[in-house]
C-alpha cells in the first residue's frame, strides 16, 4: 500500500508539470564576469542574462554548460516576477566523463603527450582509456579531454517560471576547472633594482568570454573538490594580448582583488599583462632558509628593499646588468608581499657561509605542536657578513635568545652579523595551537 502511495504521488506531480506549456526561452543579451585565483586553479564565471519569457513555464537551454557539475550551478533572478523552477542535464549524469563512456576520445597531458582510444570510464578517481595500451590517468594531469561524438550527448537547461510575457533578469553563476592565474617577476639588478610583474592568465578550456569583466584574486582559498573537470578542447588559439590597464588592488576581507578591467578569455590560451613597475634601491645581505628539520643548508646572496606595490605570490627571473645585456642568473619564488614592506631575494650561493638547523625539542598533543629550534651562522670567509635567517613555521613565537626583525604567522627573520671565522647560535621557541 506504502508503494502504491508513492507511485500515485509520483504520476500527480507528473500531471501538474504536464498542465503547464513549456516554451523555450532565449538570452537577448548577457554580461559576464570572470573570476580567477591564483590558489586553486578554478575560474567562477556569473553572467547576468536578459530572458525574454512568455508567461508560465519557460525551458531555458544552457548548452555553455554541458559537462560541468550543475550542482555548482546557482541562477537567481533579478527582477521579481519570474522564479527559477530548477536547472537540469539530459542524457549523462551531469559530467563529461559520463557523457562520453565508450566513445572514441583523445587527451593530453600537461607534459604534452596526447594518448586515443576508447575511453571506459574512471576507476578509483582515474581516466581509464584503451588505445594502443591500456591506460590510466590521472585528471589533475590533463589539459584536455576531446571526444568525437559530444555534440548532442548531454545538454543542460533552466525552468524558469514567469508571472506575465516580458524581459528578465536573472544572474547564472558557475565553476569552470582549470583555469588560473599567476604573478611572473623580471627583476634586473644594476645600480638599482628594476622589478616588473606581470599577470599571467591561463585558460586552457573550450571556454570563451568575450568582453568579460575579469576580477584577479590574491590569496588562499580553500575549495572542495573530487575530479577536476577538464572542459573538451575543439582548437589551439593563439592570440596576441591587449592592453589593459590595472589599478591598486582592491583589499576584500583576507584578499586583494585586481581589476583586469574589460578583455577577451580567449580558449585554448595563455594571456600576460604588465601591471608592476618600479625601480627602488637596494641593500645587499644574505638569506638563510630553515625549516623545523635537522640539516645543514646553502646561504644566499641577496638583495632587500622596501616594495611601494602590492606584490602577489610567484616566481622572479633575477637578471644581473652586464656590459653586454642582462645575463639570467637564477629564479626564485616570493610568497605574498604587502605594500611597503620589505622584500629579500636570494640571488647566488656564498660558499663562505653554512648555516645549519637543529630541532631541539618537539611536542605534539591534540591541536597543539611545539619547537625549540637552534640556527647556527658559520662564516669561513674573510670579509664580515650580515645574515637573514629566515625560518619556516606556522605559529607563534613565544622566545628567542634574538630579537626577530619580522615575525608572521608562516615565517620569522633574524639578523646576525658574523666575523671571520666566527660562528653564532640563534636558539628560539614557538607553538602552534589549532
Amino acid at each position: 500500500m506504502k508503494r502504491r502511495g508513492i507511485l500515485a504521488a509520483g504520476v500527480v506531480v507528473v500531471l501538474l508539470f504536464a498542465a503547464f506549456s513549456f516554451r523555450e526561452g532565449k538570452a537577448d543579451k548577457a554580461d559576464t564576469t570572470v573570476v580567477l585565483y591564483n590558489s586553486a586553479k578554478i575560474g567562477v564565471v556569473e553572467k547576468v542574462l536578459e530572458l525574454n519569457l512568455e508567461e508560465g513555464i519557460n525551458e531555458i537551454p544552457l548548452n555553455e554548460l554541458a559537462g560541468l557539475n550543475i550542482a555548482e550551478v546557482t541562477m537567481r533572478p533579478l527582477d521579481e516576477g519570474v522564479t527559477v523552477l530548477g536547472i537540469f542535464s539530459r542524457g549523462s549524469e551531469g559530467d563529461l566523463y559520463s557523457a562520453n563512456i565508450g566513445s572514441e576520445v583523445e587527451i593530453k597531458l600537461v607534459t604534452g603527450e596526447k594518448i586515443a582510444g576508447k575511453f571506459l570510464g574512471l576507476k578509483e578517481g582515474m581516466i581509464v582509456i584503451e588505445g594502443e595500451g591500456y591506460y590510466l590517468v590521472n585528471p589533475g594531469e590533463v589539459v584536455y579531454f576531446r571526444a568525437k561524438n559530444l555534440e548532442g550527448e548531454s545538454s543542460v537547461y533552466a525552468v524558469l517560471k514567469a508571472d506575465a510575457a516580458g524581459k528578465y533578469n536573472v544572474s547564472i553563476t558557475y565553476r569552470v576547472a582549470n583555469m588560473s592565474w599567476e604573478s611572473r617577476y623580471k627583476l634586473y639588478i644594476g645600480k638599482e633594482a628594476e622589478l616588473y610583474g606581470y599577470m599571467v592568465l591561463k585558460n586552457p578550456t573550450s571556454q570563451e568570454f568575450k568582453g568579460a569583466k575579469v576580477l584577479l584574486v590574491a590569496g588562499d582559498v580553500e575549495l572542495y573538490t573530487l575530479i577536476q573537470q577538464p572542459r573538451v578542447l575543439y582548437s589551439m588559439v593563439q592570440e596576441k594580448a591587449s592592453e589593459v590597464s590595472v589599478g591598486e588592488p582592491e583589499k576584500l576581507e583576507a584578499f586583494y582583488v585586481y581589476k583586469l578591467g574589460v578583455v577577451d578569455v580567449n580558449p585554448s590560451s595563455t594571456m600576460m599583462y604588465p601591471y608592476i613597475s618600479m625601480v627602488a634601491s637596494f641593500e645587499r645581505e644574505y638569506l638563510y632558509e630553515s625549516w623545523a628539520r635537522d640539516g645543514e643548508g646553502p646561504v644566499y646572496e641577496s638583495i632587500s628593499f622596501k616594495t611601494d606595490e602590492v606584490l602577489p605570490a610567484g616566481v622572479v627571473e633575477v637578471y644581473r646588468e652586464t656590459s653586454d645585456g642582462a645575463l639570467l642568473i637564477g629564479e626564485r619564488a616570493i610568497e605574498h608581499t604587502a605594500k611597503g614592506d620589505t622584500l629579500r631575494i636570494g640571488i647566488g650561493r656564498d660558499y663562505d657561509l653554512k648555516g645549519t638547523t637543529t630541532v631541539l625539542e618537539e611536542r605534539h598533543n591534540d591541536n597543539y605542536a611545539y619547537y625549540k629550534v637552534r640556527v647556527t651562522i658559520e662564516n669561513f670567509g674573510n670579509e664580515t657578513k650580515t645574515v637573514i635567517v629566515r625560518h619556516y613555521k606556522w605559529g607563534t613565537l613565544i622566545k628567542s635568545t634574538l630579537e626577530p626583525i619580522k615575525d608572521v604567522r608562516s615565517y620569522v627573520e633574524f639578523k646576525v652579523t658574523v666575523e671571520p671565522g666566527e660562528k653564532k647560535e640563534i636558539v628560539f621557541e614557538y607553538e602552534n595551537r589549532y
